[in-house]
């Protein structure tokens, strides 16, 4: 090949301009994204910085992806999980592996550095060019959709609700919610109560003419069981929506405590394991996507 692939200063202005361009190209933007919106992407308050890895030829940028760091916790011990986000490359340069290149030489990197795993959360398309060509793992995600009638809605929740962590891979969603704030201050709202708490959006879907406004969960901390109930009840009664959507992988231990999920043909988490035992559940929402 006759690109190189390395870790680039996003925050350096050329750079994060060059990204940026790049970005609106590949995903056909009408507008640039803001200046500065993918370093601060990457600060997560993490034990470990994120990165960007570019493929440069030329001294041009043709392809760049991202590595977006979070805190887990496996049976008492933290580990650091990497996201491979943001990733694109040039029209004019596809057909090259550039983007298998980057995702194999970023585990080479995270390899050495000690990290516990990459991760992506893809479409079913880029999924299987992880599974096929980059000897990731896949695992389904399932989403559930709670309606506001209060009769209706006591359907959902399991009869002896139970959530085991043992052997569970566990984000630290504190993380990940402060994060998503900050990015997005007016968007992400938060629902406590007691010491359980749950993040989300709330987003206005139309249908059939229709507004129909949504709160999409990002994330759950449950201190106690009983709690589920009224942190549901507390969405409806303080944002008005007619809809509570899960989105969840498929091995998250939190999915035991609701009835009624379904197979989703819209994403997929793929999994590389760099330094750390295999886990028995994954707990992830879809709060941790880059663009959620």
């Amino acid at each position: 090949m006759n690109y190189t692939i390395k870790i680039v200063d996003i925050n350096d202005p050329v750079i994060d301009l060059a990204v940026r361009h790049l970005i609106q190209l590949v995903y056909n933007m009408p507008d640039l994204l803001p200046e500065n919106h993918l370093a601060a992407n990457l600060q997560s308050n993490a034990s470990a910085p994120g990165f960007f890895l570019a493929a440069i030829e030329n001294d041009k940028i043709i392809g760049s992806t991202a590595f977006l760091v979070n805190d887990f916790l496996l049976n008492g011990n933290m580990y650091t999980g990497y996201q491979t986000c943001w990733s694109v490359v040039h029209p004019d340069y596809q057909g090259r592996n550039i983007f298998t290149s980057m995702i194999n030489e970023a585990k080479k990197i995270l390899k050495v550095q000690g990290a516990a795993f990459l991760y992506a959360i893809s479409n079913l398309k880029s999924s299987k060019t992880f599974v096929n060509k980059l000897q990731f793992s896949a695992m389904p995600s399932w989403f559930l959709r709670i309606p506001n009638i209060p009769f209706v809605r006591q359907f959902y929740f399991a009869k002896r609700p139970g959530q085991n962590d043992q052997d569970a891979c566990i984000i630290n969603e504190e993380q990940v919610k402060e994060h998503k704030a900050t990015q997005f201050p007016s968007a992400v709202k938060v629902v406590k109560v007691n010491e359980s708490w749950l993040w989300g959006k709330l987003i206005i879907k139309v249908k059939f003419g229709i507004k129909v406004p949504v709160f999409y969960v990002g994330g759950i901390h449950l201190a106690e069981p009983k709690d589920l109930k009224d942190l549901i009840s507390r969405i409806f009664k303080f944002h008005k929506v007619f809809f509570i959507q899960f989105f969840s992988c498929d091995s998250n231990s939190f999915n035991n405590m609701l009835k009624g999920w379904k197979r989703s043909k819209l994403i997929e988490f793929n999994f590389y394991y760099l330094n750390m035992p295999a886990f028995k559940h994954f707990n992830m929402m879809i709060g941790p996507l880059d663009v959620f």
